[in-house]
Parts: C-alpha cells; sequence; structure tokens
C-alpha cells in the first residue's frame, strides 16, 4: 500500500483501539498461557499497542518490555496508571535491537507478525527475536487463517490462480458499524500472488471523513515454520487458540510456540 509504514496502523486506530477491541475471554486465556511459557523469566511483547496483554502479564508479577512502531499508541500505553513499572521502546519490530537485553518469552499477538508488509521483514523480525532470545527461551506467534490464504501460501505465487475465478485480486466492502450520525464501512483488498491484504475503515460522520489504514502479509505455518528454523527456532506445540485446543483442519488461526534450543550466529548484518 503506497505511503503505508511501520507506524501507519497504530496511529491511525490509537484513539479507538480499547474500544473496538476490548479484552474477551481469549485475552485471558492468552494471558495465563504466556505466563505460563514465561516461566517467570523475563517477557518482550512485539506489537505491544495499549497494553492489552503486556499489562495483565505485568501484574503477574513478570518483568515485561514492549516494542510498538507508533509513538500514538505507546502514548495511550504509557497514559495508563498500570504502566509505570513497563519498559516502553519505540521501534519497528524488524529493525529492533534493545541492547544486551534477554528474553526468555518474546511475543507477537494478535496478527502482529502480519503488520510486516513483506516476507523479507518477516524473515528479519524471527531474527531479530532469536537474538533477543536467551538459549531455551521461546517466541510465541498468534496468526490468522483466511479463507484460501494458507493454500496460497503453500503452493507459492507462480503455482496457483489466484482468487476466485482466477482473478488476482479480491475485493470486498463490508459494514462495521452503523449508528443515526455515524457509519464505518471496511473496504479491503487481497493480492492473492503477494499474499496481502490491504483495507481502510472508513469513517462517515457529520465531523467530516475518517481513514483508518491496515495492511497485512499473511503466511502459511509452513512458511513460518521455515522462516524460524533459519535462525535456529523449533517448532514446539501449536495450538488453534490460546487455551490449547488441538490445530486442526478446522481452525482459522494458530499460535505457535518456537523455542530456541540453540545459539547460532545472527545472518550478517544483524
Amino acid at each position: 500500500m503506497e505511503g503505508y509504514g511501520p507506524a501507519s496502523y497504530g496511529d491511525a486506530f490509537a484513539d479507538i483501539y480499547d474500544d473496538w477491541y476490548p479484552p474477551t475471554l481469549q485475552t485471558r486465556a492468552a494471558v495465563d498461557a504466556l505466563a505460563r511459557l514465561a516461566g517467570g523469566s523475563p517477557v518482550l511483547e512485539l506489537g505491544c499497542g495499549t497494553g492489552r496483554l503486556c499489562l495483565p502479564l505485568l501484574e503477574r508479577g513478570l518483568e515485561v518490555d514492549g516494542l510498538d512502531a507508533s509513538e500514538a499508541m505507546l502514548a495511550q500505553l504509557r497514559a495508563k496508571p498500570q504502566a509505570a513499572a513497563l519498559r516502553a521502546h519505540h521501534g519497528d519490530m524488524a529493525r529492533f535491537d534493545l541492547g544486551r537485553a534477554r528474553f526468555g518469552l518474546v511475543f507477537a499477538a494478535f496478527n502482529t507478525l502480519f503488520n510486516l508488509g513483506s516476507a523479507a521483514e518477516q524473515a528479519a523480525c524471527f531474527a531479530r527475536v532469536a537474538r533477543h532470545l536467551r538459549p531455551g527461551g521461546r517466541f510465541v506467534i498468534e496468526c490468522f487463517l483466511p479463507a484460501g490464504a494458507a493454500a496460497d501460501a503453500e503452493a507459492g505465487a507462480d503455482s496457483h490462480n489466484g482468487g476466485p475465478g482466477g482473478a488476482p485480486t479480491t475485493d470486498a466492502i463490508e459494514l462495521r458499524d452503523l449508528t443515526a450520525d455515524r457509519v464505518v464501512l471496511r473496504i479491503s483488498r487481497q493480492d492473492h500472488a503477494a499474499q496481502t491484504v490491504s483495507g481502510q475503515h472508513v469513517e462517515l460522520s457529520e465531523a467530516g471523513v475518517r481513514l483508518r489504514p491496515w495492511h497485512l502479509r499473511y503466511a502459511s505455518p509452513a512458511e513460518l515454520d521455515t522462516l524460524a528454523g533459519q535462525v535456529g527456532l523449533v517448532l514446539e506445540e501449536r495450538w488453534s487458540d490460546w487455551s490449547g485446543a488441538p490445530f486442526d483442519e478446522h481452525a482459522d488461526q494458530h499460535v505457535s510456540v518456537y523455542r530456541h534450543d540453540a545459539a547460532p550466529s545472527p545472518p550478517g548484518g544483524l
């Protein structure tokens, strides 16, 4: 998406994020699972946003750092009283460097990894994570499996015919919210060859028009496993949700746990 950068999503959604995406039962399950996987070791959340997960982990007594590319998101996070003990960092998930800090758990929830808009950036993120993990530490990701997207990713860009009827893209317009004085539309385009979905939440009201852009580059579990293996991370567990339900053909998302059993030298330039 032209003009879209690492901070674009956070800058666009920071003011309404907590209202649009309040905690759910899955949030509690995620906190429980992450706290168990951390085992008392330091934790780093990538794309920490307004603190939906990192603040409850902090309240569990864990040492927590958060990283986000959007200063607007971090401002919302820092304004919360419970964030006083959190170490919040402004940075890009594909390029961050926290010096000598090493973590027992790094995680990217709620499709955050897919906010990195290219395969190269996602590979760079895995490499950065591996560099910041302690031996035996874990990297946990929560990612969706959109209809048809997993098959596209498995087959490769040159070996499929795109969307329905062979179309290279699939467009959609959906109604997200409707009141007497406001309407919110979700407009998106999926590029099957590039494995991307780009969109806008368009808010129309008497005050005017507000655009909230977003862009995702999705990948199959197999592709993510390959990226992990390239930097010494081994798949330990894969679930269909944070409660630990088995991952099978009926799943529409996955929670994957990678373990850093070795400490290979990072690729050149890291």
